[in-house]
């Protein structure tokens, strides 16, 4: 594969205690073509800052994420109520083929906000 930068993708703002209605990507494509190699785990975490040292939440393949399709990357974050608490969260997507390969596709930011009726 070429060279390339993550995808950038800002989630929907979200209040605190809804409920996160999931993400799906059908499939991931660098240049045109597909992935050589099948998609073998998925994992994603919610951070305060880019270089905090612990994730706020974290998501991964069997634990928050499904993979759909691992020939063509397709996978879904699964809905989940959000107890995180409010603040700018930063994320990324990476995921691992079948020969080991690990690439992060897609990054960017979510607002969780404080609800009033809690």
């Amino acid at each position: 594969m070429s060279d390339y930068l993550p995808e950038r993708y800002c989630l929907p703002s979200i209040l605190t205690g809804d409920t996160f209605p999931g993400l799906t990507v059908d499939s991931i494509t660098i240049n045109g073509a597909a992935p050589t190699s099948a998609l073998a785990s998925v994992r994603m975490d919610f951070r305060t800052a880019p270089a905090a040292t612990s994730a706020d939440l974290s998501l991964s393949n069997g634990s928050g994420i499904t993979i759909d399709d691992a020939a063509n990357y397709g996978f879904t974050v699964d809905a989940f109520d959000v107890a995180l608490d409010p603040a700018l969260y930063y994320f990324d997507i990476e995921t691992t083929d079948a020969d080991g390969t690990i690439r992060t596709y897609l990054k960017g930011t979510w607002q969780v906000s404080r609800d009033v009726t809690r």
